[in-house]
Parts: C-alpha cells; sequence; structure tokens
C-alpha cells in the first residue's frame, strides 16, 4: 500500500460530515423558508452523506485492525466507531422518513422531522468528536 491505512479513513471521513451538517442547514432552511428546493437539497445531501458515511466506516473498520478500537463496542457513547454507525442510520432512518413522505404513506409533520434532524446531527457530531480525540486532535 502506497500510505498507512488510517490516510484513507481521514480523506473520507470529512465527506460525511460536510454532507450531514449541509443537508441538515438545508433542511432547516426548507422549514423556515417553506421552500421546496432547500428540501431537495437536504435530501440529496443527506442520501450522498449516507453513501460516504458507509464508505468511511469501511475504511475505519480497516483502519481499526492496528487500533483495536472497537474490540470493546460498548457503551455508545465512548466508542467513536459504534457511535458513528448508529449515527449514520439514524441519518438513513430520516431519509427513509422523507422518501416514505413524498410517497404519501406516511405522515409526519415537518417540525418532528425538524427535531429528528437536529438530534442526529447532535449525536453524529459527538462521535465526530470522540474520533477526534481517538486520532489524538484535541479540540
Amino acid at each position: 500500500m502506497i500510505y498507512e491505512k488510517e490516510v484513507y479513513h481521514f480523506l473520507v471521513l470529512h465527506f460525511p460530515i460536510a454532507l450531514f451538517v449541509t443537508g441538515y442547514l438545508f433542511d432547516v432552511a426548507g422549514y423556515g423558508f417553506s421552500n421546496s428546493l432547500y428540501s431537495k437539497f437536504s435530501f440529496w445531501n443527506t442520501g450522498m452523506g449516507i453513501f460516504w458515511g458507509i464508505i468511511s466506516i469501511t475504511t475505519g473498520f480497516i483502519t481499526d485492525q492496528e487500533i483495536g478500537h472497537m474490540d470493546n463496542p460498548l457503551p455508545i457513547w465512548s466508542t467513536h466507531g459504534t457511535h458513528m454507525i448508529f449515527g449514520v442510520f439514524f441519518f438513513l432512518s430520516i431519509f427513509i422518513m422523507k422518501i416514505l413522505i413524498q410517497k404519501d404513506k406516511l405522515s409526519i409533520p415537518p417540525q418532528i422531522i425538524i427535531i429528528l434532524h437536529t438530534l442526529a446531527i447532535l449525536f453524529f457530531m459527538h462521535g465526530a468528536h470522540i474520533g477526534a480525540k481517538l486520532a489524538g486532535i484535541h479540540i
């Protein structure tokens, strides 16, 4: 391999963070301005964040072979890998809810979606912070 294993994780991990945060901001803007275009941007950013999140989790498992962080995956609040897996599933559940709402198969007020999206972004950012500490970055 040309680079150390963790370099690939470090390169990929920024994509889901940026996409989830941008998707959240578009969701808030779409709700605040009642603009469906912002909601579409949120939808696609969240979808791409899920895609890159899965790639980031995969590269994280490859990196963890040397660290052994996931040898004890619990508790979720202090284990970066488990935290991020649940975070991506949290966004995936919101994404699925949005698909079902678009197809008129689910009726949830937009305020609930914003609240769930806020909780998901807070949970995800906490997991990213744990990962930064694990990598030796002190914020």
